[in-house]
């Protein structure tokens, strides 16, 4: 348990210094760039989402799931991981600048942008690069290297990005120039950390036995890609470019919360593989899992009645109705974040199948009340449509869990969010005004407090420590 925490905090710490300033940036977007320039640079950030996945097959995951094993060479394992993201990038690179016509027009709608298209494509082998690398920093237990590798990548990207989007006035071309030079320089160093194991060899073996755990887990991530971002494309296909620029400021506020998601994925994962065989590992699961989705509680309903303040002070007032749909994005964001924990079963089995099952059908349950609904009741069927979609992927992966490995996840505190959002909703809808809205918030989260101190005997457990020390 004790370890799990050190290394959430040590990992997460560049995880919430790269979300915050993101978030920070907001200001300089919203002001420097039109929204439809804002909804452009948007779309083709969400799209590299989703090429950045088939330029890497997510090939770094198996490689982790390997490296541990006895008696693996782990040169060889490292080389060939390496060659292969090598390899598929700069494939993926080229096939998508040769049909670059078909996705900026046909696919995104974002002509005239397409110099930013292009340098985000240059983007593809650094940023798949860096997050292999990044991946066997952390698999070595390097933290505090793994930290200033990501720092440095961090400070090139927000520093290059502000000058070339304030001062050059590039517009959006310049965030992807930013990202592309982070990248490259987070790579430098973080290859001179892991060179050791970089060597001119390469194991057809191996990259099948990383390829059979890695590619189950392909349809997952673009079902969960298809849920975060697919509905950005159909608002500018049914609405207009300025209404993508809008659901994308109120998407960037709400990733806030993801980064507890990425320091998750760099953390839990291998804490399981190394911990599951040791004695109390399921109860330390449930202590983790439940202190996990308290905080995840707390902060979405904060978030959610603070959000028309929150959208003023990172925006302006054109973006005001970003505010509307950030309380619904509170639950599939939490949902997200909290399926690290309930697709145990499915990593621990290595029958990763199961993930991409759950989020697949979670996918298409998005996907179709989005069509029958956006156009009639507009951008506000997108959020609930993949709050809908959350709970049934989160539903299943918990079920596949419970069949795999026998642990159950309680789900009241799934039911606790929920009607906790759904409460700061109403309350928005009736009253308006900071001082009653911070006058509420704290009367919910001084029950919230009472409401832990009760179920968890906090009382209790300081008294016993109180006696002990006597």
């Amino acid at each position: 348990m004790f370890q799990f925490i050190k290394q959430f905090l040590i990992y997460g710490f560049t995880s919430v210094l790269a979300k915050v300033i993101a978030t920070l940036l907001l200001p300089l977007y919203t002001n420097a760039l039109s929204q439809a320039e804002y909804g452009a640079m948007a779309l083709i950030m969400a799209i590299k989402g989703i090429i950045d996945l088939f330029s890497n097959l997510n090939i770094h995951s198996g490689v982790a799931r390997e490296y541990n094993e006895e008696g693996v060479d782990r040169d060889k394992l490292v080389s060939t991981g390496f060659y292969s993201i090598l390899f598929f990038s700069v494939l993926t690179l080229v096939i998508m600048y040769f049909t670059r016509d078909f996705w900026i027009g046909r696919v995104l709608g974002v002509q005239g942008h397409e110099a930013a298209y292009t340098v985000m494509l240059l983007s593809l082998p650094a940023g798949s690069l860096f997050s292999y690398f990044g991946i066997l920093t952390r698999i070595q237990q390097k933290a505090l290297l793994y930290s200033i590798g990501h720092l440095i990548q961090l400070v090139f990207q927000i520093s290059t990005t502000i000058y070339f989007v304030l001062f050059a006035k590039l517009g959006i071309i310049g965030v992807f120039y930013g990202v592309l030079i982070g990248e490259c320089v987070g790579i430098v160093f973080l290859v001179i950390l892991n060179r050791k194991h970089l060597k001119k060899t390469f194991s057809t073996s191996f990259l099948k036995t990383i390829l059979a755990y890695s590619l189950p887990t392909l349809p997952a991530i673009v079902a969960g890609w298809m849920d975060r971002s697919f509905g950005q494309f159909l608002i500018g296909k049914y609405t207009s470019m300025e209404e993508v620029g809008i659901y994308s400021v109120a998407l960037r506020i709400t990733s806030v919360l993801m980064l507890f998601h990425i320091t998750l994925s760099h953390v839990w994962h291998p804490y399981v593989y190394e911990n599951y065989l040791k004695p109390g590992f399921w109860k330390d699961v449930k202590r983790i899992y439940t202190v996990a989705f308290l905080v995840l509680i707390v902060l979405s309903v904060n978030l959610s009645m603070l959000s028309n303040w929150v959208v003023l002070l990172l925006s302006n007032k054109s973006y005001l109705p970003a505010s509307q749909y950030i309380s619904i994005l509170m639950i599939s964001t939490s949902l997200a974040i909290m399926g690290n924990f309930v697709d145990i079963g499915p990593r621990l089995t290595r029958k990763t199948r199961y993930i991409s099952q759950s989020t697949i059908i979670g996918s298409i349950v998005n996907i179709g009340l989005i069509f029958l609904f956006v156009r009639r009741f507009g951008v506000v069927a997108v959020p609930i449509s993949l709050a809908l979609s959350g709970l049934v992927s989160y539903i299943l992966r918990s079920y596949y869990t419970k069949q795999q490995v026998s642990f159950a996840f309680p789900h009241q505190y799934v039911v606790m969010l929920i009607v906790g959002v759904l409460l700061t909703i109403l309350f928005k809808m009736i009253v308006s005004g900071l001082v009653p809205t911070v006058i509420i918030m704290l009367i919910m989260d001084s029950l919230f407090v009472f409401y832990i101190f009760k179920s968890f005997k906090v009382m209790e457990l300081i008294g016993k420590l109180l006696d002990h020390r006597k």
